[in-house]
């Protein structure tokens, strides 16, 4: 069986939290003592544990086609398995298209009053998430969270909105398309960028909202409807309050 002792069918009862599990496709293994970068699944997560949406970050397979291996991995000889940097060769892919296109975005933009002409085009925090590869797109008139969909995600129009949950709690998107990239969601933090005077202040306030979208908030008061971010609270690194002014 090449190693294998079987899958486990989709029943996590089967797999002891140090079970190692390996891709039935493309043969990349998930180890607990090492986490899943690609995901930002830290170190001691066992296989039983990974979020519902995780699958492999090299192939994309589901969970339930991972295979439990006989104690360690087999050895490289055996079978050549893709490096872990598969699937971050894939997000800084994304990372690249996102900044030529803002690039080329940017050069009609100049000549407008909103247009910072003491910032830059900066892609920060790209991870993926359940609904694609999420991130922040700073520019010289506007701070947006951006959402990439998959290729196979349900096709939505342009202007539609919709709310997608995070862990810090569910924020509003608008759908759009951009020339080199095509379909992505974005979800306005800040806009236009006058209150900024330096891109090392953007990246900072960037990686300190991607990393409050990813945490949980626990005992935040919440108000009836969805609630909706804040420059305010993101600063203080948590979601929003009924009290706080939406971002417009």
């Amino acid at each position: 069986m090449n190693g294998f002792e079987g899958s486990f069918l989709g029943n996590n009862s089967r797999i002891d939290p140090a079970s190692v599990l390996e891709c039935g496709v493309c043969w990349w293994v998930y180890d607990p003592a090492l986490g899943d970068e690609t995901w930002q699944i830290p170190a001691g997560t066992a296989f039983a544990d990974l979020p519902g949406h995780w699958r492999c970050p090299s192939c994309d397979n589901p969970p339930e086609q991972f295979m439990v291996l006989r104690g360690e991995a087999a050895p490289e000889s055996v079978q050549p398995r893709p490096p872990h940097e598969v699937g971050l060769e894939a997000i800084r892919q994304c990372g690249e298209k996102l900044q030529r296109a803002y690039t080329e975005v940017s050069q009609r933009m100049r000549a407008l009053p909103v247009y910072n002409q003491q910032l830059d085009i900066q892609v920060l925090g790209l991870r993926r998430c359940s609904e694609g590869v999420l991130g922040i797109v700073a520019t010289p008139w506007c701070m947006n969270i951006v959402l990439l969909p998959p290729a196979d995600a349900p096709k939505r129009m342009e202007g539609t909105t919709r709310e997608i949950a995070l862990p810090s709690g569910s924020y509003t998107f608008i759908a759009g398309q951009l020339p080199g990239v095509g379909a992505l969601e974005t979800c306005s933090l800040f806009s236009p960028m006058d209150e900024f005077d330096d891109p090392a202040i953007v990246r900072s306030v960037a990686e300190h909202v991607i990393t409050g979208l990813f945490s949980t908030v626990e005992s935040v008061p919440q108000a009836q409807d969805t609630p909706q971010m804040s420059r305010r609270r993101f600063l203080r690194g948590g979601g929003a309050q009924a009290h706080d002014q939406p971002i417009g």
